[in-house]
């Protein structure tokens, strides 16, 4: 059988053929001469969900996304390992690990990183790139050429996740990814193996940041440094109540985090509500007066408004009830415990406002005991800016 001619197809049979290979397949065939990178970009453009490590090698994961519109044909994950060409002799090109369904394609160079960062150049030329990084084991020399690749990337607007896991000897590589990126990031999750973490600056801007550690490093400060990041999990901070009350009023006046979504965190205090809420006009709604929807399915019944100049409405999660839908009747021991509150306020100096009980909301005959689970000697703080 004399071999298929595909430069000589009619475009859209040549297409239907390459949208049919797989990854590796297709960065073979771009890899030829630049007609065949041009007709690969032209008949590709698929989703592609790229994950870059670096340990052994340089590492670059990568599958379609969601396998949207593939033909089933075995493994759609490959991996492209770049390494010294002085390993090539003790290395297979090709690997096929069955028990985890994966290809491994191994390409060697005097340079390696240099190799990584033209296959990164040309999987963002043939495909539509989504892409996370674990910063876990990177030289600091090796990092910034990379980060210094993705600020010169026309094609990459937005890196999807970004891992890191800190230890004594590896803070300084935080900071250099935050001084210097320069393109957006949708979350940033941090692992600590640290009692302590150096202080950081946020300058980027972050749809959520994660902390996951022991180090408890939040400041007032640094929280109220952090005006670009959308959504805050921060951990075991080293916040107080007074912290809470001076961060709210800042908030409250628009003088910081203008663009925050959601803060949780945990405070190794004694809550104080009266301190946390003093000065700030605050109105402490009513379970059966007002329910609203965070991330789909979390209804939060009541909690305590406070309204920043511009108008917009943020709300502490305080003597409120989180439901599944919007249409749950309240435990009585929930309402029981707000009547009680309330009733400790009256004759309080203090300007927050406590709701009247409203009849659109029902309130169940059944108790409902809510679990929390905190670290020892904490209480959670959770704030969230209705859109």
């Amino acid at each position: 059988m004399s071999p298929l001619p595909l430069l000589r197809l009619p475009f859209l049979p040549l297409q239907n053929i390459i949208q049919n290979w797989n990854i590796y397949e297709i960065y073979h065939f771009a890899k030829v001469s630049k007609r065949t990178k041009s007709v690969a970009r032209s008949a590709v453009r698929k989703p592609l969900d790229i994950s870059l490590t670096n340990g052994e090698c340089f590492l670059i994961k990568t599958s379609f996304a969601g396998n949207s519109g593939i033909v089933p044909r075995g493994p759609e994950t490959w991996l492209f390992e770049l390494r010294d060409i002085s390993e090539r002799d003790n290395t297979e090109s090709d690997v096929y690990n069955e028990n985890h369904v994966y290809h491994t394609l191994n390409l060697f160079s005097d340079n390696p990183l240099l190799l990584f960062l033209e296959t990164l150049e040309l999987l963002f030329e043939m495909f539509n790139c989504s892409i996370t990084i674990n910063w876990i084991g990177w030289k600091i020399e090796d990092m910034r050429q990379v980060i210094d690749w993705m600020n010169g990337c026309d094609k990459l607007t937005k890196v999807e996740n970004v891992h890191f896991s800190l230890n004594i000897n590896n803070q300084m590589t935080l900071a250099l990814f935050l001084e210097t990126f320069q393109k957006k990031l949708g979350r940033l999750i941090l692992y600590s193996k640290v009692s302590d973490i150096a202080p950081v600056k946020f300058s980027m801007e972050i749809e959520r940041f994660s902390y996951f550690g022991s180090a408890r490093w939040v400041n007032l400060p640094i929280l109220m440094s952090m005006n670009t990041c959308k959504r805050l999990y921060l951990g075991v901070s080293l916040l107080t109540n007074q912290d809470l009350n001076v961060f709210l009023r800042n908030w409250k006046e628009g003088k910081s985090n203008s663009i925050l979504e959601v803060l949780h965190v945990y405070v190794p205090d004694q809550e104080d509500w009266k301190t946390i809420l003093n000065g700030l006009g605050a109105v402490v709604r009513h379970p059966t007066q007002v329910t609203r929807c965070y991330i789909n399915t979390l209804w939060y019944y009541g909690g305590v408004d406070i309204q920043r100049v511009d108008g917009k409405i943020g709300t502490v999660m305080w003597t409120h009830y989180v439901g599944s839908n919007e249409h749950e009747k309240i435990p009585k021991n929930i309402i029981e415990e707000f009547e009680r509150t309330k009733q400790e306020w009256v004759g309080t100096d203090n300007d927050v406002v406590f709701e009247k009980k409203g009849n659109e909301i029902q309130v169940s005959n059944e108790e409902k005991i809510i679990k929390e689970y905190l670290p020892e000697n904490c209480f959670n703080f959770s704030f969230v800016v209705w859109k």
